[in-house]
């Protein structure tokens, strides 16, 4: 099992690397946006996320046309090598995704929302696929269905893609996928939270520390 913080928020994701638990983060331009960032940032990003501990630190090229995608991803690679390049999943990015591999680049494919594109995914050599499950449910697709399925088809044809899991809401949908064999997961900061805030382990703490008190001389 391997989870990764969907974010480029400083404060939350040092604290949580800090744990052990995340195996890195996964960012795309619209999350270091969220955090008040720019692509001009990204070294930045990489160079506190590896300080925290993160093994895995994802970028996104952006451009148009398979050279810009190539030579931005290329770049970004060269950063270190914790970091892992993102490519939209469109013929560009396939195909872009598919020479950086051939580079012995790390790569994702992401925005995947269709079994078929799994399939082009392995065939371009692609280390991850990153379909987006809470915006699968909001097309009114069959979210867990689909994420399934990408996973069954590589599985069964003895890819070395792995499906990692974007757009999670709740701690229950990785459950779900990770009893159908799907293991990569990344999230935002307060799902991952709510990975500790079960009520019932909270009173046992405090049962605990109360017994702890009462039998301390």
């Amino acid at each position: 099992m391997r989870l990764y913080l969907d974010t480029a928020d400083r404060s939350a994701a040092e604290d949580l690397l800090g744990t052990g638990l995340f195996a890195g983060l996964t960012t795309n331009p619209t999350i270091l946006q969220r955090s008040s960032l720019g692509t001009d940032h990204i070294p930045d990003v990489y160079a506190w996320a590896t300080a925290a501990g993160a093994a895995e630190v994802f970028f996104q090229a952006w451009g148009r046309d398979v050279e810009t995608l190539v030579d931005r991803g290329q770049r970004l690679r060269d950063l270190g090598p914790e970091v892992v390049v993102k490519l939209v999943a469109s013929r560009a990015g396939t195909a872009a995704c598919a020479e950086l591999a051939a580079r012995g680049v790390p790569t994702l494919l992401t925005a995947v929302y269709d079994p078929a594109q799994a399939v082009v995914a392995s065939a371009a050599g692609a280390g991850y696929l990153a379909p987006y499950l809470g915006r699968l449910d909001d097309s009114g697709r069959d979210g867990v269905g689909e994420v399934t399925a990408m996973h069954e088809l590589l599985t069964a044809t003895g890819s070395r893609t792995r499906v990692l899991v974007a757009s999670i809401r709740r701690p229950s949908d990785v459950v779900v996928l990770a009893r159908r064999g799907v293991d990569h997961f990344t999230f935002g900061p307060a799902v991952a939270e709510d990975f500790f805030s079960d009520e019932l382990t909270a009173a046992a703490v405090a049962t605990f520390e109360e017994a702890v008190g009462a039998a301390s001389p």
